[in-house]
């Protein structure tokens, strides 16, 4: 009765009954659940449940307030239950058949707890969970961190100690986003308005809601737009902070000291280098990796986001991945001719990517750009190219920025951009330079979501002018949909550029696109010594196979909404909404930075880093979630980020930000024109 948001809300009347009731009635109706207890706080506020069930003739168990996880336990020990079925009281569409549906799951598979929360693939309200009481008596036993225990579940689900399933929907559609649980006014009034408009169907399930819904989708915007779980990460911020252990990096600065002396700027790749970390915390150099994880140079190991800048997909050493080069390195790694493994992998390309009928490979993500833009040029006979976002290192991009030395003026001359979101910004090159441009090219997808129809009015435009869309997908392939973001956004380019993830971490891109346009590449120079090789074809083709054949993507957005939406809430809850943000779709997030004007704050970021580096948390700005990230990898970064945003709260409101850095800060790697 005790709710924070919604006091009373499980007496709270629904069509002439009170939630409880509706949600008994209906937990009752599941044909696998033999005993139904009702389990409530004993603080005072609770006698009128006690109080209902008597009336109703329910059985009723009162614990903890707090610890619910020791009164879910007394409760089932009382019952001498073997298994437990877990439907929380603010549910009042929760379905018998969802239910049954996952108790069967636990009764047949080996496992110690199944749900349909895992990844969430039906709608918030329709959550179940069921697992043994020898689990349940673990997780009470071992269970020390407050969250775990108001909210009963966190260890068992992300301790790696149990065996877990994960029941999804029946249906190919995603119901993620609908909310039919009741935790704020609006919810309330969502559901009893579902209530009134169902009353002729008293067995009414979810299938039948999502038949209203889509009759009528006003009704889903009455409590759209809410944090799934957002109690849990509350709780998290009330958590004592994580103290940060000393690390030492002596061995790391020894070896950037030679580096200074024998490779320019000290690294291979500008964003993974010395000015991206603050210098004097930070490591510089990582020494081995495994799933998650990764160790410097001088034994500190950390969960890792950057991932490599975003190829590592599975999970470093990826045991499926590594097998499949293991095996081709016996048979020979370059050849004189042609491997088939070219052939096999372009036919997976060809079966996963919407605008793909032919597949031409490269090593890096900037052979795939440049190789697209040149194509383009040379089908359509013009040398303009509209470009949005980043595009790699090649001459005919990188003269468009700030990074632009040693590029002639004339190919600097060749290219326009464009702002993303902004269709009237391309719509100005098209009539400052008619009948000129070659391609458009961009990333469907950066960390700002398309608004309305901005890339299908892209892709009407470019059609219009007579010149090619090419999808820079070098980040989104493979994260946002097996077939990239084209797929999920259901925008078809002429070309599209993938690299990065598609062979977990071992060097390989490609363009794509349809026969007609890809023939050209005959008559145009695309032609690596290294293009065929065949360890990094091995490894694309157990990647994609791994994709294909287990939940690789639903993986990435449960996880990664899990890292972003707790990230947001924990920035709420130490004031800083105004200075942290963390954006983007969830399988690839970047965590953005202010100041007290609203501009990029590299010194608020720097603060962060180091709060997070000293407590074990690999982070240089963004999210690039992999298979192997774990929901106890998600938890305790989270827990280190409750800490670092504490630091960083507390820093702003004394006006130290740069007084706590404890080394020489970020560094842009485009500095302002």
């Amino acid at each position: 009765m005790g709710s924070t948001r919604l006091p009373g809300k499980v007496l709270a009347d629904i069509d002439g009954e009170p939630m409880l009731a509706r949600i008994v009635s209906r937990v009752e109706r599941s044909s696998l659940v033999t005993a139904v207890v009702v389990i409530t706080s004993d603080t005072p506020a609770d006698d009128v449940i006690e109080e209902f069930c008597k009336k109703r003739g329910l059985s009723v168990f009162r614990g903890s307030e707090n610890d619910v996880l020791d009164r879910t336990y007394q409760a089932a020990k009382a019952q001498q239950a073997e298994a437990i079925v877990r439907v929380t009281a603010d549910c009042p569409l929760i379905d018998p058949a969802v239910i049954d549906r996952v108790v069967a799951a636990y009764l047949t598979d080996d496992c110690d707890y199944a749900s349909n929360t895992l990844i969430y693939t039906y709608p918030d309200g329709l959550d179940t969970e069921v697992f043994s009481f020898d689990a349940l008596e673990i997780s009470w036993r071992e269970a020390r961190r407050a969250a775990d225990r108001e909210h009963v579940t966190p260890y068992l689900r992300a301790s790696g100690r149990f065996r877990l399933r994960n029941v999804e929907c029946e249906l190919i559609r995603s119901l993620r986003h609908y909310r039919w649980t009741v935790d704020e006014p609006c919810d309330l009034e969502f559901v009893r308005a579902v209530y009134a408009r169902l009353r002729s169907k008293s067995n009414s399930g979810w299938r039948e809601v999502l038949s209203l819904l889509d009759a009528d989708p006003a009704l889903a915007q009455l409590n759209s737009g809410f944090i799934r779980n957002e109690g849990y990460y509350h709780s998290l911020a009330r958590e004592p902070a994580v103290i940060a252990q000393p690390r030492s990096i002596k061995r790391s600065l020894e070896l950037k000291a030679q580096a200074e002396f024998l490779i320019p700027a000290a690294t291979q790749t500008l964003s993974k280098g010395p000015t991206q970390y603050v210098q004097g915390v930070a490591p510089v150099f990582l020494a081995r990796a495994k799933g998650s994880h990764v160790w410097d140079v001088d034994g500190n190991e950390y969960i890792d986001y950057p991932m490599a800048l975003g190829p590592i997909i599975l999970g470093h050493c990826y045991p499926a991945v590594d097998e499949a080069v293991k095996r081709q390195m016996a048979y020979g790694t370059a050849f004189s001719l042609p491997h088939p493994l070219e052939v096999e992998v372009a036919e997976r390309l060809v079966e996963m990517i919407p605008c793909a009928e032919m597949a031409r490979f490269g090593k890096n993500g900037s052979d795939a750009t440049a190789g697209a833009v040149r194509l383009a040029r040379a089908y359509t006979g013009k040398e303009l190219i509209a470009c949005c976002g980043y595009h790699g290192w090649q001459d005919w991009y990188i003269g468009c920025t700030t990074f632009n030395r040693g590029v002639p003026v004339a190919v600097q001359q060749l290219i326009r951009t464009f702002q993303y979101n902004n269709i009237e910004s391309l719509k100005r090159i098209f009539a400052e330079h008619p009948n000129q441009a070659a391609a458009v090219i961009l990333e469907p997808v950066g960390v700002v979501e398309p608004q309305g129809e901005f890339l299908q009015q892209v892709r009407e435009l470019t059609k219009r002018e007579g010149c090619l869309l090419i999808f820079d997908e070098v980040i989104t392939g493979f994260r946002l949909a097996r077939g990239g973001a084209q797929e999920h956004f259901g925008v078809v380019p002429d070309l599209a550029c993938f690299g990065k993830a598609m062979a977990n971490g071992h060097p390989l891109s490609a363009v794509v696109g349809p026969r007609e346009i890809m023939k050209v590449f005959e008559d145009v120079f695309f032609s690596f010594t290294f293009g065929g090789e065949a360890l990094s074809l091995a490894a694309a083709q157990a990647t994609m196979m791994e994709i294909a054949e287990k939940e690789v993507i639903a993986h990435l957005w449960e996880q990664g909404g899990r890292l972003k939406d707790g990230t947001n809430v924990l920035a709420r809850e130490f004031g800083l909404e105004r200075f942290v943000g963390c954006l983007g779709l969830p399988p690839r997030t970047v965590v953005s930075f202010f100041d007290e004007s609203g501009r990029e704050s590299l010194l608020i970021k720097s603060l962060f880093q180091q709060e997070c580096l000293k407590r074990g948390v690999l982070f240089s700005g963004g999210h690039n979630l992999c298979f192997s990230h774990t929901a106890s990898d998600i938890d305790t970064t989270l827990r280190v980020y409750r800490s670092a945003l504490e630091f960083v709260a507390r820093a702003i409101q004394d006006r130290r930000v740069r007084e706590r850095l404890e080394g020489e800060p970020v560094r842009a790697v485009f500095r302002k024109a």
